[in-house]
């Protein structure tokens, strides 16, 4: 598990809720907090789909919604004059882009095995922090899933500019 603390949280929130930097991930949950507490549970209700676009959806093995079809929502929560008093987003690598993560490594652990790559982002008395967390089916010694997962996500900030510090 890696432990981050974004240190430009304007810049961070911009990125996250306004450009395109986490389009790709999933959504696991959100929480946002303002006046109200909004809650957003990021798996998708597959009786909500005609035949077609579930076969889409379902083909790519998609459980839960891409962050950039649910981040207009959450930005609409938080978008104004008073910053909100928390929000905790939890996103998770797609499950092709797990594979192709666990293709890349000589780990023992087969794709199959892993439940998530999940990232959570907790802004809280205004402080912004993001977390790994890895979750598998069966239980492991080799850690190499969780390194490479911390890896990725070390690359992915520093290649988006995002600026932070380990914790």
């Amino acid at each position: 598990m890696l432990a981050l603390k974004i240190t430009d949280i304007r810049d961070f929130t911009n990125k996250l809720f306004i450009g395109e930097v986490f389009d790709k991930f999933c959504l696991s949950e959100a929480v946002i907090t303002t006046f109200n507490t909004f809650t957003i549970d990021g798996r998708l209700q597959k009786d909500f789909f005609d035949t077609d676009s579930l076969s889409k959806i379902t083909e790519h093995g998609r459980t839960h919604s891409l962050w950039r079809d649910t981040k207009p929502f959450c930005w609409s929560v938080i978008r104004g004059k008073r910053t909100p008093l928390s929000f905790k987003i939890v996103l998770h690598l797609s499950r092709s882009g797990v594979e192709a993560a666990i293709r890349n490594t000589d780990s023992e652990i087969s794709s199959e095995q892993i439940d998530g790559l999940f990232l959570n982002l907790q802004f809280k008395n205004g402080s912004l922090l993001c977390t790994t967390g890895t979750s598998l089916r069966t239980f492991s010694m080799d850690k190499r899933p969780e390194q490479l997962w911390d890896d990725m996500i070390l690359n992915f900030l520093t290649q988006n500019q995002i600026i932070f510090e380990k914790l």
